[in-house]
């Protein structure tokens, strides 16, 4: 009778805590902007790199920022710049951004952005110069301050995990710049 007790209630939690992620996901949905070089606009190039304008959205400009083979994004808003800063909070390794900003809001309120998911390929095996790794960079949007909050590795459900990421409603911390060692 206890086993069938504990079965029960064991069941029910976890249904309710389902329905609870279904809910929170069906509050949120994602808008999608161009980050392909021909969609985008040269600020400044030279042989170091370059400074791409590309779709805004809502209020939020979007540069993308190249130098020594990595690439990053700096967000604009209000006269104010965020440098997400990739290769020194996420990873130091030549690098490219995927082709599009997936953008999460509220459902019907493009204006009440949380966050920004992109696709940050990495040539992180520096023994195998030519594999990468595709994680997607997490950051959060907020009125008072817009920073990577999370990358997530290759895996299945990569997309899911990152939007759940965003759609909690956990305070979540940024992370910080990567030092490199002293000497």
């Amino acid at each position: 009778m206890n086993k069938k007790i504990t079965f029960v209630v064991l069941f029910f939690l976890s249904f309710l805590n389902v329905q609870a992620d279904n809910f929170t996901s069906l509050l949120y949905t994602s808008t999608y902007t161009s980050i392909n070089q021909k969609d985008c606009v040269t600020l400044d190039s030279d042989n170091m790199g370059s400074i791409q304008e590309c779709e805004s959205f809502v209020d939020i400009g979007v540069k993308v920022i190249e130098g020594d083979i990595r690439q990053s994004i700096v967000l604009t808003r209000h006269g104010e710049e965020y440098d997400l800063a990739f290769w020194s909070t996420v990873g130091s390794a030549f690098s490219s951004l995927g082709l599009k900003i997936e953008w999460r809001h509220e459902l019907q309120q493009p204006k009440n952005v949380i966050g920004m998911i992109v696709r940050f390929e990495a040539n992180d095996d520096y023994e195998n110069i030519g594999k990468s790794s595709s994680y997607l960079l997490v950051s959060k949007i907020t009125n008072e301050e817009m920073c990577v909050v999370a990358k997530v590795a290759p895996q299945e459900r990569q997309n899911e995990m990152a939007r759940k990421i965003l759609d909690s409603k956990d305070e979540l911390p940024c992370l910080r710049s990567i030092k490199k060692s002293e000497k």
